[in-house]
């Protein structure tokens, strides 16, 4: 969805082909040539191909600057927007392995010293941008990007785990980015989250 809201937010012409979550088409031989560990996202332009949806930002940004959602070299935020652009897998990892230990990894095998571990970091992990959003709407002082995009679904993803009532500033931050048109266009049909099969009341504590 990043990628893809990303591609929304630019404006421009793209196909957008939806893999199964299927092991015998993602781990194929047609696929793994597409992307070697047979997963999402892929950007496929003309002969060049990326699998990194850090990369693909930054592609994209380049690719089209007239967006206006890069910092392109020489700007004088160009070192910030890429901090924000690679920090949001920071977030992001920390709320998979929640979400592994609590509901891909079976029962007799959780460890609640993980999952409370995880959940502490990605609690700090959140608390970081707090601050950052005390007197601005986004993360950069020039406005929105493509930055915020990329912390902005990974926030998206993580307040069914944590509690952003915590961090008011992160909370605003994300009804923000929710209200943008691109990324409700970017949500799958009849979803309103990523992980909308998790219960509300399952939030780490």
């Amino acid at each position: 969805m990043r990628s893809l809201w990303l591609l929304n937010e630019l404006q421009i012409p793209f196909d957008l082909i939806d893999m199964p979550f299927d092991l015998s088409v993602m781990r194929s031989a047609d696929y793994l040539a597409v992307h070697p560990l047979g997963r999402v996202p892929c950007l496929v332009d003309g002969d060049f191909r990326l699998f990194e949806s850090g990369a693909i930002a930054e592609y994209l940004c380049e690719r089209f600057p007239e967006g206006g959602l890069g910092r392109l070299a020489g700007n004088a935020e160009r070192y910030e927007w890429l901090q924000w652009i690679h920090y949001s897998e920071t977030i992001a990892v920390h709320a998979a392995s929640l979400v592994q230990q609590r509901f891909f990894i079976a029962a007799a095998d959780r460890s609640a010293v993980i999952a409370k571990l995880e959940g502490r970091r990605l609690e700090k992990a959140v608390q970081v941008l707090e601050p950052r959003l005390v007197d601005q709407d986004y993360l950069l002082v020039s406005g929105f990007s493509a930055a915020d995009i990329g912390v902005g679904y990974s926030l998206h993803l993580t307040d069914r785990l944590i509690d952003l009532a915590r961090s008011p500033n992160v909370s605003r931050y994300l009804e923000r980015l929710r209200s943008r048109p691109a990324f409700r266009a970017s949500l799958p049909p009849g979803a309103t989250h990523p992980i909308s099969w998790l219960p509300q009341s399952e939030s780490i504590k």
